[in-house]
């Protein structure tokens, strides 16, 4: 299937589904309060109340479609011409519930020399919402991060940068997928993570969660000049992490 024919009948099923959107006042009251939440979390982005408003205004929306017949048929073609066309998007639907060989390989620490101090500046990085993506294959400079994610595997190299002495936080939500971290022997390690349904592997130990939370923490973490605290949470598939 071409992919203009491909747009052309998600475009169709779309307007269909806003045909039964508006057509059920059960449905459209859920739209309409969804865009009246969304309209709050405009404007109260100044507040720091705005993620809350975002993401009532996301479960109002999911109800409103989640309930009409276009919204799976649009959601099935929509699965069915991404895994025909990714191999990559296949493997990471598949490998939670069909337990895969582990796949990445250690890798050797490589030191890191900062030559000059950068001017702090405001930077804006998007999340991909699906696929695979990782940070650290290259040299890069630490920042806290962010990240989150529907669906896809996540790789985190830590061995390629520098620390700062501080507490350091890694924040990681994701619904579908592996992630797998690595951390230099001489970090210190906090980890708390949630898994509806998948494993947890830190160097030899294995957890098989179902709906559970595990809290870690090195010995040495309060009084490690450099530390890093991990926060994850996923719905489905496995979390490792690996000391270099």
């Amino acid at each position: 299937m071409s992919n203009y024919i491909f747009k052309a009948i998600l475009t169709s099923l779309f307007v269909w589904l806003l045909y039964q959107v508006v057509h059920n006042p059960i449905f459209l009251i859920f739209f309409l309060l969804a865009l009246i939440f969304f309209s709050m979390y405009n404007l109260s982005k100044e507040k720091g109340e705005h993620t809350k408003y975002f993401w009532i205004s996301v479960v109002l929306l999911f109800c409103s479609f989640i309930f009409t017949s276009a919204f799976w048929i649009l959601l099935l073609l929509f699965l069915l011409f991404q895994l025909s066309s990714d191999q990559k998007l296949l493997n990471t639907i598949r490998d939670p519930f069909i337990r895969k060989k582990q796949y990445w390989r250690d890798k050797e620490f490589i030191s890191v020399q900062w030559n000059e101090l950068e001017k702090n500046e405001l930077k804006l990085y998007r999340n991909k919402w699906i696929g695979d993506d990782s940070v650290g294959k290259n040299i890069f400079k630490w920042e806290d991060h962010n990240h989150q994610k529907i669906m896809g595997d996540t790789f985190f190299d830590l061995g390629n940068t520098v620390l700062p002495i501080k507490e350091n936080v890694l924040i990681i939500r994701k619904g579908f997928g592996d992630t797998k971290i690595l951390v230099p022997k001489d970090i210190a390690l906090s980890i708390n993570v949630n898994i509806v349904l998948g494993k947890l592997i830190i160097e030899d130990e294995f957890f098989d969660l179902k709906n559970e939370t595990i809290k870690w923490q090195s010995d040495n973490y309060d009084t490690a000049l450099r530390k890093i605290k991990i926060v994850c949470s996923t719905i489905v598939g496995e979390v490792e992490v690996v000391y270099l």
